[in-house]
Order: C-alpha cells, then sequence, then structure tokens
C-alpha cells in the first residue's frame, strides 16, 4: 500500500464493514463516481479487479450505490484508463 492512499470503510451486508482503497474519483454526466479495491481479498476479487459507485450526497453524509450498468462501467473503466496510462 501505497502512503498517500485513502481508505474508505463501507458497511455491507448484515453491516459488516468492509475497506477499500480509492483508486480514483471520477465525474462523468454531472454525476460522481469512485473506483474502489477492496483492501482485502475476502470479496472473491482479483488484485486487479475494483468496484465502482455512484456517489449521493445527502445531508452531509455519502452514499454509495453501486454501478451495475454496463454502459456506465465502460464509460467509467475507459476514462479510468485514460487517466492511469
Amino acid at each position: 500500500m501505497k502512503n498517500d492512499e485513502k481508505i474508505i470503510t463501507l458497511s455491507g451486508e448484515n453491516n459488516k464493514s468492509i475497506d477499500f482503497f480509492l483508486d480514483a474519483e471520477i465525474e462523468y454526466n454531472d454525476e460522481t463516481y469512485v473506483v474502489l479495491r477492496p483492501t482485502k481479498d475476502d470479496l472473491g476479487l482479483s488484485k486487479d479487479e475494483a468496484l465502482v459507485f455512484r456517489v449521493d450526497y445527502e445531508d452531509n453524509d455519502d452514499f454509495f450505490e453501486m454501478v451495475e450498468d454496463d454502459e456506465i462501467l465502460e464509460a467509467i473503466t475507459k476514462i479510468y484508463n485514460e487517466e492511469n496510462d
């Protein structure tokens, strides 16, 4: 882990806390998305896999909704790859 990597903790099923590395924050179609990698491999993802969440801001709280729309995932992946090449 790099010293400048930010950790975000999300509550999963049964209020289980899961820590993620924040890989990127991306603006797309007037929405904010984050690319997160789990800090541990207990989600069944490989080291190179990440999850994309849309961020909603309400009453000074951040709400993360996992993105499952293929079109949005492709767009976010393309932007992420362009920024990290």
